[in-house]
């Protein structure tokens, strides 16, 4: 995924374009796994020399969710974790000792019989770091 889609967004929405708002999708889309709110402010330490404060970083990102561009996931504590949205179904780990959530592949899941309105999967299970 692009910038394309974000700026389409921003268009479609008649919203101001930001930097920060740049720097956090940035983050995202640099990102394999999923991140919650302490991983993108290292992200942004990073990358972005100014610091974004909370109330910033929360706006943008429920931006992202209204545009349909990030998946927003809870583990078992309400901590939320983010990921950038694909054009396929998303199946997502939740571990049951950790509580981490990471992404997995469809392709083990291949099997399931998934309806179009599913928009993800999550799954509670041991991750591979707490299985060893």
């Amino acid at each position: 995924m692009s910038l394309e889609k974000l700026n389409e967004c921003i268009q479609i929405r008649r919203a101001n374009n930001s930097r920060a708002r740049e720097a956090i999708y940035n983050v995202l889309m640099q990102s394999d796994e999923c991140l919650n709110i302490c991983d993108i402010i290292k992200g942004l330490s990073d990358t972005y020399p100014k610091k974004i404060s909370l109330n910033t970083l929360y706006r943008h990102l429920n931006f992202f969710i209204e545009c349909k561009l990030i998946v927003v996931i809870q583990n078992d504590f309400k901590r939320a974790y983010y990921a950038l949205r694909e054009d396929s179904l998303m199946v997502f780990c939740i571990c049951t000792k950790c509580t981490n959530v990471s992404k997995l592949d469809l392709v083990d899941f291949i099997d399931l019989d998934i309806t179009e309105d599913v928009e993800f999967i999550t799954i509670h299970k041991k991750c591979n770091k707490c299985t060893n």
